[in-house]
C-alpha cells in the first residue's frame, strides 16, 4: 500500500482494502495492539473531547459532534473573534473622531 493511502485515515485508523479512498467505511479502527503511543494519546484526547461535548450538549446524539476538529488543532473561531473586535474598535474610534470635529 502506498504512503498516501496509509495517511488518508485519522490516527489510530487503518485503510480497508477494497474500499474507495475517502468513501464511507474506507477506514476502520486499528486493534489496540497495533496502536503507536501517539495514536493512543490521540484516542484518549478525542474521547475526552467528545465526553466534554456530550456534557455540554445533554440529550443530543453523540454523532452530532462530527463537526469537531481533531484535538489540539486551532479553530478559525478565535481568529474571527479577534478580527471582529478589531473592527469594532476601529468603528468606535472613527465615531469618536467624528464627534470631536
Amino acid at each position: 500500500m502506498t504512503q498516501k493511502n496509509q495517511n488518508r485515515c485519522w490516527p489510530g485508523y487503518e485503510p480497508v482494502e477494497g474500499k474507495e479512498p475517502n468513501a464511507q467505511g474506507s477506514c476502520r479502527p486499528k486493534e489496540e495492539s497495533k496502536l503507536t503511543d501517539s495514536e493512543k494519546d490521540f484516542r484518549a484526547k478525542r474521547k475526552r473531547q467528545l465526553d466534554q461535548w456530550q456534557a455540554d450538549h445533554p440529550n443530543t446524539r453523540r454523532s452530532a459532534a462530527q463537526h469537531l476538529r481533531a484535538p489540539g488543532t486551532k479553530t478559525k473561531k478565535s481568529a474571527a473573534k479577534s478580527s471582529k473586535s478589531t473592527a469594532a474598535t476601529k468603528k468606535k474610534s472613527a465615531k469618536s473622531n467624528q464627534k470631536h470635529k
